[in-house]
């Protein structure tokens, strides 16, 4: 069941359960993704218990397996509990406020599934093209005022990056965790079309405003975004 759709430009936001929406798109080119990570973050509309993680990845494996290319970043926690991926690759930084198993983590892994986006071991433009996404200094903190309330945002930059190395342009990024918007706005920021799912209705609002303005500040170099188009209202579809 969808619950709100809103259309900014490129971007298509729905509000309701992924694992009910998602069947509902078409065929899907690229998922990148960052779902909770089932270790207690106090989400408003979600229990974020290792039960409540294992539904969410029951239920997205079919879409992680069958889509041209899917990017999750799992956590470190539960990442076991994932389908085998193809290929492990890393985001890593040098500081960190975050406390594992085994000392300071500075690092969590990315699950890559399907194939990637060019073959060889360069990148489109002749550079290094690494498996790792890697920041120095504090460039990898989280910010709470970037992500407006959410529990667990993602650094924009972060995400800028992992949908330029892992998608191309003309393919549309699907996130089913929409979370605060941070993919989208990345998506904004390189000129992708995006779908976001987001469950929690509050998050969905975050997301909305962050998506809208980050079409109104879109740079130079991608193309000016559409008027913003908003849908709302209780519907199946």
């Amino acid at each position: 069941m969808i619950v709100r759709e809103v259309i900014i430009g490129n971007c298509r936001l729905i509000q309701g359960d992924c694992l009910e929406v998602m069947p509902m798109l078409e065929a899907m080119d690229c998922i990148i993704t960052d779902p909770p990570y089932g270790i207690g973050f106090p989400y408003n509309s979600y229990d974020d218990t290792p039960e409540g993680l294992q539904r969410i990845i029951d239920g997205l494996t079919p879409f992680l397996l069958s889509a041209g290319r899917a990017v999750v970043t799992p956590g470190n926690t539960n990442v076991q509990r994932y389908p085998q991926a193809r290929w492990l690759g890393a985001w890593t930084w040098d500081t960190t406020t975050a406390r594992g198993m085994f000392g300071w983590s500075q690092w969590q892994p990315i699950l890559l599934y399907g194939e990637d986006v060019w073959p060889g071991t360069n990148s489109q433009g002749g550079g290094l093209k690494s498996d790792r996404i890697h920041f120095s200094g504090g460039q990898a903190k989280i910010s709470d005022a970037e992500g407006m309330g959410h529990t667990c945002p993602k650094p924009i930059e972060f995400m800028r990056r992992l949908v330029n190395r892992f998608s191309l342009p003309s393919e549309t990024v699907i996130d089913p965790f929409l979370g605060s918007g941070t993919t989208g706005v990345a998506c904004v920021n390189l000129g992708r079309a995006f779908i976001g799912i987001e469950l929690d209705p509050g998050y969905f609002d975050i997301a909305v405003r962050r998506i809208t303005d980050a079409h109104r500040q879109a740079d130079f170099f991608v193309n000016k975004p559409a008027p913003v188009k908003m849908e709302q209202g209780a519907f199946d579809v």
